[in-house]
């Protein structure tokens, strides 16, 4: 089944995502020499324009991770992942889904895929509330084997029912977590402040034969409200919880839902 294309209108989300995968790529410590790639390399690597690249840029260098030198953005500090908490759907009610989308895998997410540099892959965001109020943002990458899979089933459902649905069963779930400043479409998507901390997430789900099935980028807050969707997406909630997993076996409750 083929997959959906892009939309070339979501400005904001591009350098939310692009923020995302490139404050990994710090985390991990860059090139030789604390470097990122310059603007040039990271434009063709991401396909997104000049400005996104430097808005998220700009963003990583406000957390304080960055700083702008003669040669390209030099890294100066790391992310902080203190704790192993992964906030997603509980699978009580409908999540709002944003979109499902077919990409060509940066060199970032095709080492946490562990697929090549360009394979396709699928990416399915979503807004979901908690059942206190609060509000997770979903951002979800799956390889090409399991999103054929995923894409026969309704795409309505909490992600990790939707992989069971498709006879996905991750076995492992590996989980880091920490603090995150809110960038501007995660603010607006959250119902908080530009800047206010996010409790960051970064989860691999891995399947019984080694390999990599999907990860995830998940942002979530505790005191945040859903907004109402944009780009014709539609306008279901789902409650979120948050939960440890680290090396936890996916069938013990590691996966929301169960």
């Amino acid at each position: 089944m083929p997959m959906p294309s892009p939309n070339p209108r979501v400005r904001a989300a591009d350098v939310r995502r692009l923020r995302d995968l490139l404050r990994i790529a710090v985390a991990g410590g860059g090139r030789p020499g604390g470097l990122l790639p310059g603007e040039d390399e990271l434009m063709v690597r991401h396909a997104v324009p000049r400005a996104v690249v430097r808005a998220a840029l700009g963003l990583l260098g406000e957390e304080g991770l960055l700083r702008p030198g003669p040669t390209g953005y030099r890294i100066v500090a790391r992310p902080h992942y203190p704790g192993r908490a992964a906030v997603t759907g509980t699978g009580t009610r409908l999540p709002r889904w944003l979109e499902r989308t077919g990409i060509a895998a940066p060199d970032v997410l095709a080492e946490w895929l562990g697929v090549p540099v360009g394979a396709p892959c699928l990416r399915t965001e979503c807004v979901s509330a908690t059942a206190g109020g609060g509000a997770v943002l979903e951002t979800h990458y799956v390889t090409t084997t399991a999103a054929a899979r995923l894409l026969a089933v309704p795409g309505t459902g909490p992600f990790d029912q939707q992989l069971t649905e498709a006879g996905l069963h991750p076995v492992w779930a590996d989980t880091r977590s920490g603090p995150v400043p809110a960038d501007p479409d995660s603010a607006a998507l959250l119902g908080v402040a530009a800047g206010a901390p996010l409790l960051g997430a970064e989860r691999t789900l891995t399947g019984g034969d080694g390999r990599v099935l999907a990860v995830s980028v998940l942002r979530a807050d505790p005191t945040g409200t859903v907004t109402a969707a944009r780009d014709g997406a539609g306008s279901a909630q789902s409650d979120s919880s948050a939960r440890t997993a680290s090396r936890e076996s996916a069938s013990a409750g590691v996966l929301s839902g169960r």
